[in-house]
């Protein structure tokens, strides 16, 4: 089973419940892949952005040539762990 928005959630939660200072939010725009690092300051902001901008399948509503590939959180050592 792929990424949906229960997991962009899940990770939020788990990043606020362990206080983790970064989410990090693998994308794929167009062929190009890339990591967002979100800070802890914009959590919610940022949350709230990938749930309007997103569909359940964390596919980009505008475009389906972007997708969430990717989720994580902790530390920034842990940008290399994100699948």
């Amino acid at each position: 089973m792929g990424l949906n928005k229960n997991s962009l959630k899940s990770t939020f939660d788990a990043a606020r419940e362990t206080d983790s200072p970064f989410v990090f939010v693998a994308i794929v725009a167009e062929g190009v892949e890339e990591v967002i690092v979100v800070p802890e300051k914009s959590f919610d902001a940022k949350e709230a952005f990938y749930n309007n901008a997103y569909n359940d399948e964390l596919t980009h509503v505008m475009n389906s040539k972007v997708y969430i590939r990717g989720l994580g959180y902790g530390e920034a050592t842990e940008l290399k762990n994100i699948s």
